[in-house]
């Protein structure tokens, strides 16, 4: 120790305080241990404070602005509406500040210490913390690391050039620009569109694959852009971003779209091509652990969430996609009573996948192209939101549920494009989990009307028995 280092020790240290290490920590702490969270940014970790939460708030709001044209045609007259996009933020900074606050409670609550630093391991069960006025060296029974990612620079456009921006920095912008560049189709460059189309900027997306959204399949990506005028404008697909230039102080992307050289200019460039976990995890002095990397850059783990090191868990982003902080959670929730000494284990087959577009997307389990592959024969039911009652009383009837079930009728997979698809998507990701069969939903009761009758109808139309399709 160098003169001013204090020593402690505990139970379970968690290095990390997004949602996979602050809910492992609550676990933990739940089960007696004495706990202490490190991290170098604010409780909640990158979803809270700049990601998940400012920006789905941002998505509500941008709804608002969106809804107005319809709200004429139901008998509500707007006039002389005006839209402060400063303070909008303002209300998205409190909803942070209020889940925030919320996770602090928690802590104080369940007795954790919380220090702002950064963490290095010494060996398996020593870590030093570097915080802004001192150093302090922990020794510790087990811990978790749960250090999250970061986004990925693309060569020719590093954040630290002008106007090039990453997903945290576009969610506090002070205004709506006028154009914006999204280099990425993905989930993060797709909800850039929702929100920024919807206050009134143009967004343009270069993609480098074939279509956006690849991780959905096409039938879905196709209705999203046929029904919302958001998508369908300037999305440039084949097109594989090679250079940044500047006319009269503006960015331009150059890419190359089949063979040919395509430029696109807007007020900011937004690098949305994926994350990594690497800067975290290369800063923590790994090498002073017996923890292994995979060939993906991922830590490997068992089913407890517990790395090559056993006294040492990982959970989150590090320990391999899909990176979603609702897997986060659950690996968090695993890995503190894993380290708590009680039997846990990450046995989940199915992680749903969410989108908020407009309409949202959502998908749990296998879609009719990968069922066929793997089961051959199958069948296939479909509701349009369209013919619900509770779709038309709100204005919103885009899209469609599609559910896929072998030839006995046992659910395989649930793909959703509509309104409230992201709620939806839980009775379905359920249903995969407790291998449910289309009967079990279809012959449960739902609320009428509720959005969730869309999905009842759909697995009655796998054997063609929707009385309302």
């Amino acid at each position: 120790m160098v003169v001013g280092d204090i020593e402690q020790g505990c139970d379970l240290l968690v290095i990390g305080a997004g949602p996979g290490g602050y809910t492992a920590a609550i676990r933990a702490a739940q089960e007696g241990q004495e706990v202490v969270v490190v991290d170098k940014e604010e409780l909640g970790g990158i979803c809270l404070n700049h990601g998940c939460i400012p920006a789905k708030a941002l998505i509500h709001s941008a709804g608002f602005q969106s809804s107005i044209k319809h709200w004429n045609s139901i008998g509500i007259h707007t006039n002389d509406l005006e839209v402060d996009f400063e303070e909008i933020q303002e209300w998205k900074n409190t909803v942070v500040e209020r889940l925030d606050s919320g996770i602090e409670q928690l802590f104080n609550k369940h007795g954790i210490e919380f220090k702002k630093g950064e963490a290095f391991f010494q060996d398996s069960n020593t870590v030093r913390i570097e915080m802004e006025h001192n150093a302090e060296t922990i020794k510790f029974d087990k811990a978790v690391i749960a250090t999250g990612s970061q986004p990925i620079e693309l060569p020719g456009f590093e954040f630290e050039k002008d106007r090039v921006i990453s997903s945290r920095e576009l969610l506090e912008l002070e205004e709506v620009p006028d154009e914006i560049v999204v280099i990425g189709g993905g989930y993060i460059g797709m909800e850039a569109v929702t929100k920024f189309c919807k206050f009134g900027a143009t967004v343009k997306v270069v993609e480098a694959r074939e279509k956006v959204l690849p991780v959905f399949d096409r039938e879905l990506v196709d209705e999203i852009q046929e029904v919302s005028g958001c998508y369908n404008d300037e999305i440039y697909t084949n097109a594989k971003a090679k250079e940044l230039k500047y006319e009269d102080g503006k960015p331009v992307v150059v890419a190359d779209q089949d063979g040919e050289d395509l430029e696109v200019s807007g007020n900011y460039v937004l690098v949305a091509v994926g994350r990594t976990p690497e800067p975290g995890l290369n800063s923590l002095n790994l090498e002073n652990t017996e923890i292994e990397i995979n060939d993906n850059g991922f830590v490997e783990v068992d089913k407890q969430m517990r790395t090559s090191d056993q006294d040492i868990f990982a959970v989150g982003d590090i320990a391999g996609q899909p990176l979603l902080a609702h897997k986060a959670y659950r690996e968090g929730k695993v890995a503190g009573d894993a380290a708590s000494g009680k039997p846990a284990a990450f046995d989940n087959n199915y992680i749903p996948k969410v989108v908020y577009t407009d309409p949202e997307l959502a998908s749990a389990g296998l879609n009719p192209e990968e069922a066929r592959e793997k089961h051959g024969k199958i069948k296939v039911g479909r509701f349009d939101f369209s013919n619900s009652g509770r779709s038309l009383t709100t204005h919103q009837e885009d899209g469609f549920c599609r559910v896929v079930a072998s030839e006995e009728g046992k659910i395989l997979g649930a793909q959703i494009v509509g309104p409230r698809a992201s709620d939806m998507i839980a009775e379905a990701t359920l249903a995969l989990e407790m291998g449910a069969y289309v009967d079990d939903v279809a012959n449960t009761i739902h609320a009428h009307p509720t959005f969730p009758e869309v999905f009842q109808e759909a697995c009655e139309d796998v054997d063609n028995r929707s009385v309302h399709t």
